[in-house]
């Protein structure tokens, strides 16, 4: 197993893309902390690692908070004692601004809704990493893997407070990657595509109510049709797609690789 021995954190690890992570670095041997908002997500992901052999601890906490992003960090040395990755994948569109949103143009997009956009999806990526790389300088050694998404690549559209912030995690990696270097940590970056998240199952119902040709769909149905029909290869991702990933720069097999960027999106970057 490439991650036999190891430590990980997993923040939004309760449910969606980051479920799939978790299960992917257990399937690898790595024992893990799982941060999520919801302590119910996050104790039932961890007792289907612990039922893998592997040892888990679930901390529910709002890392939009820095205090709470201290302690989670310091629970999970308490129990491990080290941590070895860490995988910032925290993020989405925070519950209702969407949905409340006047319309679809830049101009409608309130304070609240860019204000959140960056809470959610950089800088708890920002304040994770301050908590927990001194710790990784330390023992020089580790990979920081940031979890993006296709919308940092593309025009932001109706999405634009969101594809900002994502964006704005690329190019966080890359400035971190060159910093952390000279310490033996990796930090690297992944762009996931279209998944069928609990993200996409909001943001499918409330565009449902906006675009005309879309009354009467249901939001799986909406999310088939013009979300994930157009992409290239003709077809989602899902949560184990970007776990392999994750498990790919976590791993020696990656020791040389940091700063880099990976789509996993069916080729949606380039349509």
């Amino acid at each position: 197993m490439k991650l036999e021995g190891k430590v990980a954190i997993v923040t939004g690890g309760g449910q969606g893309i980051g479920e799939g992570i978790v299960r992917c670095l257990a399937d690898e041997g790595a024992d893990i902390a799982i941060i999520d908002i919801n302590g119910d997500n996050a104790r039932k992901v961890a007792d289907e690692v612990k039922s893998q052999g592997r040892k888990a601890l679930a901390i529910e906490a709002d890392i939009t908070d820095n205090d709470k992003v201290v302690k989670a960090v310091q629970d999970t040395l308490d129990f491990f004692g080290k941590i070895d990755i860490l995988v910032n994948n925290v993020g989405g569109y925070p519950l209702g601004d969407f949905e409340e949103s006047s319309g679809m143009s830049i101009l409608d997009r309130t304070d609240k809704e860019w204000d959140g956009c960056y809470e959610l999806n950089l800088k708890t990526q920002v304040s994770m990493t301050r908590a927990v790389a001194p710790h990784l300088t330390r023992q020089k050694s580790g990979k920081i893997i940031n979890i993006s998404s296709v919308s940092a690549r593309t025009p932001g559209g109706w999405l634009i407070c969101y594809a900002t912030a994502k964006a704005g995690v690329v190019h966080f990696t890359r400035s971190l990657a060159r910093e952390l270097a000279g310490n033996n940590i990796n930090v690297n970056c992944i762009c996931p595509g279209v998944l069928y998240t609990p993200l996409w199952e909001r943001g499918c119902a409330a565009l449902i109510e906006r675009i005309p040709e879309a009354k009467g769909l249901t939001p799986r149905e909406f999310f088939d049709k013009f979300i994930a029909a157009p992409v290239p290869l003709g077809r989602p991702q899902t949560p184990e797609d970007i776990g392999h990933a994750v498990v790919f720069f976590a791993s020696e097999e990656a020791k040389n690789i940091t700063g880099q960027t990976l789509d996993i999106d069916g080729g949606s970057a380039f349509v």
